[in-house]
């Protein structure tokens, strides 16, 4: 049981105001990112609330993490997603076993 889930992890999403709670961060800040591409909601249906995986949730983090050190919200975003490039792969490899 010691066995991390990857598939798991990476089917969980949480809805745009759990995201807003887990993170700290407003709602419309999350609106805003994710209108300008920062960051992205798990494609569901249309006309449904906005969810964000647990990746997502990862980047949300050290984006803001970032912007406390003074990164602009761009150089965040892109700093964040090489960050997590490895993560992204190590999910995406564990999930095709």
């Amino acid at each position: 049981m010691d066995e991390i889930d990857y598939e798991l992890l990476r089917q969980m999403a949480v809805t745009i105001g759990d995201a807003a709670r887990i993170t700290d961060i407003p709602i419309r800040k999350l609106r805003y990112w994710e209108d300008k591409g920062y960051i992205d909601s798990v494609e569901e249906k249309k006309n449904t609330t906005r969810r964000f995986d647990y990746y997502m949730i990862k980047k949300i983090v050290l984006m803001k993490e970032l912007l406390e050190d003074g990164y602009t919200v761009e150089a965040a975003s892109n700093k964040a997603e090489t960050g997590l490039s490895t993560l992204r792969h190590v999910f995406d490899e564990r999930s095709s076993k």
